[in-house]
């Protein structure tokens, strides 16, 4: 069946700023990080990922549909560890990336007082309140940008940066548990969103509002992964003479 115009309009708006091709995750891909700067992308992507759960909730109090509560509810308790997914045993997805951040030698107190120390970078400060932000939005313009813009994009980031996690970093099946389990979960998580979306965003306007959340969400997911770039990867600048 052909997608519908505006489902097209919506996977358009994700392709056009696919996080998938940022520098910083071909940088990954091509093996050109180590477990300390790996390390570091888990002390920023903590404390993105660790609110998730926090969001939807905000969404879910003030969403009447009970089709999309229910949804919304099944998601945050798989992220929080109530029911497992697939061949996935129930699991606090967050405690599964405290376990990567251990394996690149990074503790789970350093990870978890980042912001507390001040060590989280103004790109991702910006991401977790474009999200707070987005929560309180009407749902249906919330889920646009929380799941479409944001979940879907997940399964294609990490098939794509698992592999190397593997086979050019060194890491274990077990220690990359959180990617693996991410390409299934948000797989259905992203396209019930659509599904949602495209059901309740019913006239031209909201369709519209729908799509430019979805813009913002990618460009915001790319600025975080910006602020990774510029501080770990960018050459400096050379004064002038």
């Amino acid at each position: 069946m052909a997608a519908s115009a505006f489902r097209q309009a919506l996977e358009d708006a994700i392709k056009q700023r696919h996080s998938a091709v940022h520098p910083w995750s071909e940088a990954w891909t091509s093996g050109k990080l180590n477990r300390d700067l790996l390390g570091e992308w888990v002390k920023q992507h903590f404390h993105y990922v660790s609110l998730f759960s926090q969001w939807l909730g905000a969404v879910y109090a003030t969403c009447s549909h009970w089709d999309v509560q229910q949804f919304l509810l099944e998601n945050i308790a798989e992220e929080e560890g109530m029911v497992g997914n697939g061949d996935f045993a129930p699991v606090r997805h967050c405690d599964l990336l405290l376990d990567f951040a251990a394996a690149c030698g990074k503790s789970r107190d350093e990870i978890m007082n980042a912001q507390i120390n001040g060590e989280l970078l103004p790109e991702t400060l910006g991401l977790q309140s474009w999200c707070y932000r987005q929560a309180q939005r009407p749902f249906v313009e919330a889920l646009a940008g929380l799941l479409v813009g944001l979940e879907s994009q997940v399964p294609a980031i990490y098939a794509k940066t698992t592999p190397p996690l593997l086979e050019k970093y060194g890491f274990t099946d077990d220690e990359v548990t959180f990617f693996r389990l991410h390409i299934v979960a948000d797989a259905e998580h992203g396209e019930r969103g659509f599904e949602i979306v495209e059901k309740y965003a019913t006239d031209p306007e909201t369709q519209a509002t729908c799509v430019r959340l979805v813009k913002e969400a990618t460009m915001m997911r790319r600025l975080y992964l910006d602020g990774l770039y510029n501080k770990y990867l960018a050459k400096p600048l050379r004064s002038a003479a």
